[in-house]
C-alpha cells in the first residue's frame, strides 16, 4: 500500500499544476516583424497598390519610359520625385493626358533641383521646414487627418490660389495634386496613422478607372545582380582566389648566400697589403720597400749610380728629392735602420720617408719627358 503512495502523490501534484497553468494562462496571437520582401523592397508603392486593389481601383505598375506614353484616360497617375529622364516631350504629353480627364498625383522635386512639371502645371516651391511628426490635414468634408507629408517645403498653385503641404486643382477636364512628398503612399509607412486614408482621398477626388503608378527605371547593375543572386558563388571564387594568390606568392626562407665579388684592381691589393703591414706593426718594411723602389729607378735612369760613393749617392738623392743631405742620408739608411725596429717609427717619419720616396719618383718621371 505505502509503494503506491509516493507514485499517486505525485501525479496528483503533476495534476494540480496542469490545471492551475491551464486556468492562468491564456493563449493570444503575437506578431512578429519579419521585414520587408524582396518585392516590397524593389517596389516602394506596392502596400498602396494593393490597397487600391482591394478597394476596388486596379493597379498597374508603369516600369519604364515608354509604358508613359500608354496612358490609360480618366484614370490616376503616381508620379514620384526624381524624374529628370522624362523628356520635355513626354512631360507635355503628360499635362495633355491630365486635360483630357486624367488625374495627376505628383510628388515635387527638392528645393534646388529642377521641377519643369510642376512649372508646366503652375505650382510653385517654396522653402519650409520639415516636420517631426504627421501633420494634421483638413479635408474638404470636415474631416482632420494625421498625414505623413515631410517635405522641408510649401507648395502653392498660382492658379487655385491654394497653398500648403499639398495642393488639388483643377486642371483642364482632369485635375492636379501636388505634394510636398508621398511618404504616406510608401511601404513602411502606408498603414499608420492616418496615410491609407489621405490616399484613398486622393484616389477618389476623380471617377478614376485605374491607379497607373510610375516606378523609376534603376539602371541595370551587374554587380547587383551578382551580390543578390549568386553571392554564394562570388564568396567560393574569392576564396580560390586567394589560395591561388597565397600559393604562387614568394616566400620567405633562408638567406641567399652573396654573390661573389667582383675582380678586384691590382690597386685594392696593395693598398689591402699595406694596411695589413701597418697593422702588424712592420711600418719598417713599408718604408724598405719604398726606399729600394726609388733607388731601383734612379739605377735605371742613372746607370751609374750603384757604383756611385755614399757622398754621391746621397747628393744625387737630395738632389733629385729636393731635400737636404740630412734628410737623404736618413732616406738611404731608412731600409736597414729601420727593418726590424718598425713598430716604433713615429708617424711622421713614415709620411716624410713617403714623401721623399714619391718626389724622387715625380722628379725621375719630368726628366724622362723634357728628354
Amino acid at each position: 500500500m505505502r509503494s503506491w503512495l509516493l507514485p499517486f502523490a505525485l501525479a496528483a501534484l503533476l495534476a494540480a499544476g496542469v490545471v492551475w497553468f491551464l486556468s492562468t494562462h491564456e493563449r493570444v496571437p503575437s506578431r512578429e516583424w519579419v521585414g520587408p520582401s524582396a518585392e516590397a523592397r524593389r517596389d516602394m508603392y506596392l502596400a498602396a497598390g494593393r490597397f487600391a486593389t482591394r478597394m476596388g481601383l486596379p493597379t498597374r505598375e508603369l516600369r519604364s519610359l515608354p509604358d508613359l506614353d500608354t496612358l490609360k484616360p480618366k484614370s490616376v497617375l503616381l508620379l514620384p520625385n526624381r524624374r529628370q529622364a522624362l523628356d520635355p516631350r513626354r512631360l507635355r504629353e503628360i499635362v495633355a493626358w491630365v486635360e483630357d480627364g486624367g488625374h495627376l498625383i505628383v510628388e515635387a522635386e527638392l528645393v534646388g533641383v529642377a521641377d519643369p512639371l510642376l512649372d508646366l502645371v503652375g505650382v510653385e516651391r517654396l522653402r519650409g521646414a520639415a516636420p517631426a511628426k504627421p501633420v494634421p490635414v483638413e479635408l474638404a468634408d470636415g474631416r482632420k487627418l494625421a498625414v505623413s507629408l515631410f517635405g522641408a517645403m510649401t507648395l502653392q498653385a498660382a492658379d487655385a490660389d491654394e497653398k500648403g503641404r499639398f495642393v488639388s486643382f483643377d486642371y483642364g477636364d482632369g485635375a492636379v495634386t501636388a505634394l510636398v512628398g508621398l511618404h504616406f503612399a510608401r511601404n513602411p509607412l502606408v498603414g499608420t496613422e492616418d496615410n491609407a486614408d489621405f490616399l484613398w482621398h486622393l484616389l477618389s477626388l476623380t471617377p478614376a478607372a485605374e491607379l497607373q503608378i510610375y516606378l523609376r527605371p534603376e539602371r541595370l547593375s551587374l554587380w547587383g545582380f551578382l551580390l543578390q543572386h549568386a553571392l554564394p558563388v562570388l564568396a567560393a571564387v574569392a576564396a580560390l582566389v586567394a589560395l591561388w594568390l597565397w600559393r604562387i606568392a614568394p616566400r620567405f626562407g633562408p638567406v641567399r648566400p652573396d654573390p661573389p665579388p667582383a675582380r678586384r684592381r691590382l690597386l685594392d691589393h696593395l693598398r689591402a697589403s699595406g694596411r695589413f703591414y701597418w697593422a702588424q706593426g712592420l711600418r719598417g718594411r713599408l718604408i724598405a720597400a719604398a726606399r729600394d723602389a726609388a733607388l731601383r729607378r734612379i739605377a735605371r735612369a742613372q746607370p751609374d749610380f750603384a757604383q756611385a760613393g755614399q757622398a754621391e749617392r746621397t747628393a744625387r738623392v737630395a738632389a733629385l728629392a729636393e731635400i737636404t743631405p740630412a734628410e737623404a742620408q736618413r732616406f738611404l739608411s731608412a731600409g736597414a735602420n729601420l727593418a726590424g725596429a718598425g713598430a716604433n717609427l713615429a708617424g711622421a717619419e713614415f709620411i716624410r720617408a713617403m714623401h721623399t720616396a714619391e718626389r724622387i719618383h715625380s722628379a725621375l718621371e719630368r726628366g724622362a719627358k723634357e728628354k
